[in-house]
């Protein structure tokens, strides 16, 4: 169903494209998030050739921003080569964390001293004991709060993740996540890929409604994302919901042209097949990882709704808000 909405969105070419992209560092982590979709194979390194060759690549595409991620990039024995080789290289060098390795004033201060100027860190909850319960580690949300600490010491950019499931839909306080001054915050809809296709089912009726009430609560004092989730579910709520193809202008989101690894990036491409190039990933992605119902061609979100995720094809039922058609996603 998805490919009869793929070719329908309205793309600006004269708008500047998102030139940040992922820097996969191996999916070597110390934690166990119990949603996590490298769960089986966390114990998984990367070569550092590997890598190199990996930014090298992003640096011939012409991207300008990286986000390293695993995985959990901090606690690869290769770290601080991979800044090094880094530094100078990029216009900005961020990470994704859940902050354990940052609550280190040593390693951080040696992490921003080879260029680190933001961080990306995961806050499933702020309920100490249900954040612990959910990554699988004793002590990691009082290592998260010193590491956001440490950052701010340095002014580093602290930017906020926080999944979204049946164990702390209704566990966020608010009030907490505007004491961590950051400038950002995603709530992001669980995503069922790889090693997690087989987790509890997602609740969106539910859940939306707790991440709207989150939106209206840090709408004025942070930039606040709802990232994944399907449009339907939260109609009040449009200009806040990201999803694949938001990638394609998002500054603070990952180039999906360079996803797939595949492009020739000797080639010089224009700014307009850059667009296309992003444009055909995420269209792949909505088509491979996502369904919709004969009842969804009724939607107005039709076109620049992802949809939901395959694996709740047979649990969850979209929910279709009727109107006139969107064609225009931004």
């Amino acid at each position: 169903m998805n490919k009869l909405s793929v070719k329908k969105i309205l793309i600006d070419y004269d708008r500047p494209i998102n030139n940040r992209a992922k820097l996969d560092t191996g999916k070597l982590c110390n934690y166990k998030c119990e949603f996590c979709y490298y769960k089986n194979s966390l114990s998984e390194r990367d070569e550092l050739d590997k890598i190199y060759k990996r930014i090298d690549y992003l640096l011939d595409y012409g991207i300008k921003e990286i986000d390293l991620s695993g995985g959990e990039s901090s606690v690869e024995p290769n770290w601080f080569n991979i800044l090094n080789y880094c530094q100078n290289k990029f216009d900005r060098i961020s990470c994704l964390s859940h902050g354990g390795k940052f609550s280190d004033k040593e390693f951080i201060q040696k992490s921003f001293d080879l260029g680190l100027r933001e961080i990306l860190f995961s806050l499933h909850c702020t309920d100490e004991s249900v954040h612990d319960k959910i990554v699988g580690k004793k002590g990691a949300f009082k290592n998260l709060i010193k590491a956001i600490e440490n950052s701010h010491r340095l002014n580093i950019e602290v930017r906020l993740n926080t999944t979204v499931y049946h164990e702390n839909y209704n566990k966020i306080d608010t009030s907490f996540i505007k004491s961590l001054n950051p400038t950002q915050v995603n709530f992001i809809a669980l995503n069922y890929w790889r090693d997690n296709k087989d987790f509890y089912p997602i609740d969106y009726g539910t859940i939306c409604s707790y991440v709207s009430n989150y939106i209206d609560d840090l709408k004025d004092s942070t930039e606040v994302n709802a990232r994944y989730f399907p449009y339907c579910f939260m109609p009040s709520k449009e200009k806040y919901i990201k999803n694949h193809y938001h990638h394609i202008y998002d500054f603070k989101d990952w180039n999906k042209a360079v996803y797939s690894g595949t492009l020739d990036t000797k080639k010089n491409y224009t700014h307009n097949e850059k667009v296309e190039h992003s444009f055909s990933e995420a269209e792949r992605m909505r088509i491979y990882s996502y369904f919709k119902t004969e009842e969804c061609t009724k939607c107005k979100y039709f076109y620049i709704c992802d949809g939901i995720e395959n694996e709740l094809k047979d649990k969850v039922s979209p929910n279709p808000v009727f109107g006139e058609k969107i064609r225009l996603i931004w």
